[in-house]
């Protein structure tokens, strides 16, 4: 990446360049990327496109048109903005658990890096459940972002992510610690954005977080999450959703 790229994109995240990077450095980057850029599939929904995850289209569309993207356009950018600070990354194909008493395909990109010796699990393209900050792949307990997660080992050497939801420990993602070639993730994108049966061409889907909650949007429904307060907005038409995804996600699209 580019100088004035990675400048750029920090500008865009609302981040200095680091002076260092550790694992506090790390943890602040992935949660302030969190917070200003949303996870959006509009591309796939609105206007039936397959996202490309070329790095150039990918800083045009996140970086300078301000939009978001899913797991592998989000994944794949971040990837190239730690390697442009000098850390060693790798993507890995994760299974989503959460809210599933079955295994599912994989269809998800995670980013495994390396800081003084301990590995950590950095994704800037789920939300929801997962970690919102950098999740140290150590079994055991730990608090990201004010919230308890649990990495187990599976007998064949997967690692589990869980959380502890109320009272109850739930899967988030489950995935090996294999570095898998970008180009493979192509193949998943595809899927991802043709097959029936995945949610991102079921819905509309935005979700951005907030340093005291979040915001998401499911179709045509808005649920804006502070604190114990949830708000409630349906929007009438895409005239009304297009204001809103501006106003809520700064997110300037035309949805004809």
């Amino acid at each position: 990446m580019r100088e004035e790229d990675r400048l750029a994109y920090m500008e865009r995240i609302k981040c200095q360049i680091p002076t260092r990077m550790d694992g506090e450095t790390l943890d602040r980057l992935i949660r302030s990327h969190l917070e200003q850029i949303p996870f959006e599939n509009l591309d796939v929904i609105d206007f039936g496109k397959v996202p490309e995850l070329d790095e150039d289209i990918l800083f045009e569309k996140i970086v300078q048109k301000r939009r978001g993207g899913y797991c592998f356009e989000l994944n794949i950018l971040f990837k190239r903005l730690l390697e442009s600070m000098g850390l060693f990354v790798y993507p890995v194909a994760a299974r989503v658990l959460w809210n599933r008493d079955y295994i599912p395909p994989i269809s998800h990109m995670g980013l495994v890096t390396d800081i003084a010796g301990r590995k950590g699990f950095c994704d800037v393209g789920y939300g929801g459940p997962g970690p919102k900050g950098l999740l140290w792949l150590e079994e055991g307990e730990q608090t990201v972002a004010g919230e308890r997660f649990r990495v187990e080992r599976a007998a064949n050497g997967d690692f589990i992510i869980q959380r502890l939801h109320g009272k109850e420990w739930k899967q988030v993602l489950c995935f090996r610690d294999a570095s898998v070639e970008e180009t493979d993730f192509q193949v998943l994108n595809f899927y991802c954005a043709r097959n029936e049966r995945v949610i991102f061409t079921q819905k509309r889907i935005v979700n951005l977080c907030m340093p005291s909650g979040s915001k998401a949007l499911t179709n045509m429904e808005l649920t804006v999450r502070e604190g114990k307060k949830v708000f409630q907005t349906v929007y009438r038409d895409k005239k009304e959703l297009e204001k809103g995804l501006l106003q809520e996600f700064g997110i300037c699209v035309n949805l004809g």
